[in-house]
């Protein structure tokens, strides 16, 4: 199951380095782009957490932290994009 954790480390890092790039952005559509694309990789991160689940491959209480914690940084996301509009 390398695959799974390549993708899972790639969606991951993307998360930050998006949100990082979108920060230092002046324009707000540059800054709304950028945490959109962090938005798609963190829902990208869920989904594979949720695959890595169905093949008993990732502990439930790993799984657990791992969704509450996507979730909070969509809801962050989906905010700062709001912002930037």
């Amino acid at each position: 199951r390398a695959y799974l954790t390549d993708q899972l480390q790639r969606a991951g890092t993307s998360i930050s380095l998006n949100i990082a790039e979108g920060s230092s952005e002046f324009s707000t559509q540059e800054k709304n782009r950028f945490y959109r694309m962090a938005k798609r990789s963190a829902t990208e991160t869920a989904a594979i957490l949720d695959i890595s689940k169905r093949l008993n491959i990732v502990y439930e209480n790993n799984y657990q932290a791992g969704r509450e914690l996507l979730i909070r940084i969509v809801m962050m996301l989906t905010k700062l994009a709001q912002k930037s509009d």
